[in-house]
């Protein structure tokens, strides 16, 4: 009898611990909710109280054991019901199945809510203790506690405020005490963020409430941000405004949907400071597109002969020295060794170079436009470009160009509108041949047109397919046709 007693106790084991091992994978492969490992714990202890009650009531030792045996229970079936809560209230998928949870301040609250239930019901409904008694016996007890813990209970009320009143969530990009940085985690007692600089700090959330917070995400992550510069006041205001949002529109990363908008800040004591405002979308590129805005606002005011004075009430300078002889030199050689400029001697080259100024571009920042009208032609001394060509509103990349090459040289003797977009890749520098210079030069030398219209008419010829027959009087008329646009453009007589 007692040997059946005990089989029977053994089965019920075996049956209660699988049957809530099976309920525990069903629920995870339907409903996603994943127990740990304290659940065995759980589905033993829930086995062994049922067997527990198939042993013979003649056993001393069974009531006690089957005492420890339900606490143990009620305890531990803590776990999965916070595990259970949590899927229900705080936890999410979205459609792709990515993982959305509340912030931890709920979660651990609600671990901390079910664990004092079970271990209050297992005093009071498994061991018979008094549990208001208790309590009231160690009120003093309780008392130290309280004050003890008064600054834990001011930030775990405070995680809770953040997390109904939602001044940031996690993500966002904040300003608090002077310091960028992003939240990475809500907690129950403090909010986790990390710096610009990649470093982790961590603040307390009554701390946190207590401080001024600008939320770089709200009420939409587009936010504007502001560069200062000086320029001298020779300059006029309107030309720099338009220098200056030119040059920051051109930035990567600045909103071309909402352009930078330039302001005349101050009249400062050597300078007129003017304020540049642009709209990011990322703040963590914050630092990034406020050098790149300032790198190329330096690079535009330089090329438009404006210049940055330094902070001086009075500055006597002497004519500046001429810092581009060595780009003008090279440039002189690699006009000479042109398709087309080629027919010009090394001293005509020479001239032509040493009247025209020495230019710089940043990275990303347009030498040409296509569409817009030419008025002079570069000779690149070093970097490379990128030439661009649109086409039914698609940007396609031609050609890559570097040191000898030359660009806009068909506007600059034809007029002719831009037929490419050229781009800075890193910093280039060039020579930039205007029209007034080479106007006035050609004008000089009236025998250059003629070469120049010969050659520029061997380089249309060449790119036109012409019937055999027809070929000598097409080129006749391509070379005098030719000819004539270039001494209309450069107003020469015939």
């Amino acid at each position: 009898m007692f040997d059946q007693r005990f089989l029977q106790a053994a089965g019920a084991v075996v049956v209660v611990y699988l049957s809530l091992v099976f309920v525990a994978h069903q629920l995870r492969r339907v409903r996603a909710v994943r127990f740990r490992w304290h659940y065995h714990l759980f589905a033993l202890a829930a086995g062994l109280v049922t067997g527990g009650h198939f042993l013979p009531e003649s056993l001393e030792w069974r009531p006690v054991v089957l005492q420890h045996l339900t606490a143990a229970v009620v305890v531990l079936a803590a776990f999965p019901l916070v595990t259970l809560l949590n899927r229900a209230f705080w936890i999410r998928f979205d459609a792709t199945g990515n993982r959305m949870e509340a912030p931890r301040v709920l979660i651990d609250l609600t671990g901390v809510v079910v664990a004092v239930l079970a271990v209050v019901s297992t005093m009071q409904f498994v061991y018979g203790m008094q549990v208001p008694g208790l309590v009231a016996g160690s009120g003093v007890a309780a008392l130290v506690l309280g004050l003890g813990m008064q600054d834990q209970l001011k930030n775990m009320f405070a995680g809770i405020a953040l997390h109904f009143e939602k001044p940031f969530k996690t993500g966002d990009w904040l300003l608090i005490d002077g310091i960028h940085a992003k939240v990475i985690e809500i907690s129950w007692r403090s909010t986790r963020l990390i710096t610009t600089d990649e470093v982790q700090i961590e603040m307390d959330n009554g701390a946190l409430l207590n401080q001024t917070i600008y939320n770089f995400e709200l009420p939409s992550a587009e936010h504007a941000l502001r560069a200062t510069i000086g320029l001298h006041y020779d300059v006029p205001p309107a030309q720099a405004m338009e220098v200056l949002g030119a040059a920051a529109a051109s930035v990567p990363g600045v909103l071309a949907e909402r352009p930078p908008v330039v302001y005349l800040k101050d009249f400062g004591d050597s300078a007129i400071v003017y304020e540049i405002k642009f709209w990011v979308r990322d703040h963590g590129l914050m630092s990034r597109a406020l050098s790149d805005v300032r790198s190329h606002c330096w690079y535009a005011v330089r090329r438009a002969g404006m210049e940055i004075p330094y902070p001086q009430m009075v500055v006597h300078r002497a004519a500046a020295p001429d810092t581009g002889a060595a780009a003008r030199q090279s440039a002189a050689g690699m006009l000479r060794a042109h398709k087309i400029f080629g027919c010009l001697t090394a001293e005509q080259c020479d001239a032509l170079v040493q009247a025209s100024p020495v230019v710089k571009f940043a990275n990303h920042e347009h030498l040409l436009t296509q569409g817009a009208p030419g008025a002079s032609m570069f000779v690149l001394v070093r970097g490379a470009v990128d030439v661009r060509i649109a086409r039914d509103g698609q940007s396609k990349s031609v050609a890559k160009l570097g040191a000898g090459d030359c660009i806009g040289e068909m506007s600059l003797l034809t007029g002719d509108p831009r037929n490419a977009t050229v781009v800075a890749e890193g910093e280039v520098e060039a020579v930039e041949i205007g029209m007034a210079v080479f106007g006035a030069f050609v004008r000089s030398n009236p025998s250059v047109v003629e070469q120049l219209g010969e050659l520029l008419a061997q380089r249309q010829l060449a790119n036109t397919k012409h019937v055999a027959e027809g070929v000598a009087a097409n080129s006749e008329q391509v070379r005098s046709g030719v000819l004539r646009k270039l001494r209309s453009f450069f107003a020469l007589n015939d």
